[in-house]
């Protein structure tokens, strides 16, 4: 394929079609899915009158598509099936399907758009007809290499420690100082990516945060401090922090539970979208304000070097610095209490 990564390719059609000319097929693939964070890798067959002839693609990066690949027929086929699927961590994703005829054309496009309507799919082609160039970009969100941008959600986000799915438990019970391996098996239980890079692991710590890394994040109060601004060194990875302060757990711990079916399973941390959603029940504290946040932070984190302090940061996860440097980091607020708390949703750029 052409434009990105991919490599430009003929297909052979084993197919005979009397005396009309040979000829040849463009085939151009865009997705509005993120890539290569929910589609990683691409299968493409064709099959003319003869053997079906498939050709492995991958792995796809940011800037492999839209692309295109060339089928010449060895032969005279009179039409070609072309079957494209998208793949996800080694599993199929989303499919398209489409024929042409090169019966009245010697060289023809046929255009796939892998989107939610070719989950299971097949999904049909988006059109056939001369090919002259590339298409311009589908709109499609990153894999979050670029950062997170935080909004006012638009749906309420249930409490996990209340809900009865197939998938659930809890850890950390009744205790001060702790961090442990989520409960679910696996502990990540759908392809996600954070920071432009997958998660295969997710930790949950007694202070308000769950660490997204392989190994134990270690941001207990003891090893790092006090919560502070995220602008500021001190939270040591990657993380999602939902409130973090100084915090005890009750008798039900910190709860994980998966709800929805593929493609949109969820457990705070959505599947498809690589979408992060935190909501806010009613907190109690001695101090009100301090139930409030006003001691807490709230944002998400790499665990790279920090861009700019958070004043400088925008909502979108960019210093304000006229050179767009990543800040390294989103951060809700920290230490202010709110009136009253949003459900947020943090989206990967």
């Amino acid at each position: 394929m052409s434009r990105g990564g991919l490599v430009t390719a003929g297909i052979a059609l084993a197919a005979c079609r009397g005396t009309l000319p040979a000829t040849e097929i463009v085939v151009t693939v865009d997705t509005t899915f993120g890539v290569p964070c929910t589609i990683d890798a691409l299968h493409i067959e064709a099959t003319g009158d003869g053997a079906a002839m498939p050709v492995e693609v991958m792995p796809l990066d940011a800037d492999a598509l839209p692309g295109s690949i060339t089928l010449v027929p060895r032969g005279n086929p009179r039409d070609v099936t072309v079957t494209v699927t998208g793949m996800r961590a080694g599993s199929v994703f989303a499919t398209a399907r489409g024929t042409a005829s090169f019966e009245h054309e010697t060289s023809l496009e046929l255009r796939f758009i892998l989107d939610r309507s070719c989950i299971p799919g097949p999904c049909p082609a988006v059109g056939v007809g001369g090919y002259a160039e590339l298409p311009d970009p589908q709109p499609r969100r990153g894999c979050g290499e670029h950062g997170y941008s935080w909004k006012n959600a638009l749906f309420t986000v249930r409490d996990a420690c209340v809900m009865r799915e197939a998938g659930m438990g809890s850890v950390v019970p009744g205790v001060d100082e702790k961090e442990a391996l989520s409960p679910l098996l696996p502990a990540m239980p759908f392809p996600f990516w954070f920071y432009g890079a997958p998660v295969t692991k997710v930790w949950a710590g007694v202070n308000g945060y769950i660490g997204l890394g392989d190994t134990m994040p270690n941001a207990l109060k003891g090893s790092v401090g006090a919560a502070r601004s995220l602008g500021e060194v001190g939270f040591p990875g990657k993380g999602v922090l939902a409130f973090w302060d100084d915090l005890r757990t009750g008798p039900a711990g910190v709860c994980f539970t998966l709800s929805g079916q593929f493609p949109d399973r969820i457990i705070a941390l959505e599947e498809t979208t690589d979408r992060i959603y935190l909501g806010y029940g009613t907190m109690t504290a001695t101090d009100i304000n301090r139930a409030k946040g006003n001691n807490a932070t709230i944002g998400v984190t790499d665990a790279a070097m920090r861009g700019c302090k958070a004043m400088l940061c925008s909502t979108s996860g960019v210093c304000q610095d006229g050179a767009g440097t990543p800040c390294g980091y989103t951060q809700f607020s920290s230490m202010t209490a709110q009136m009253p708390f949003p459900t947020l949703e943090f989206d990967p750029r």
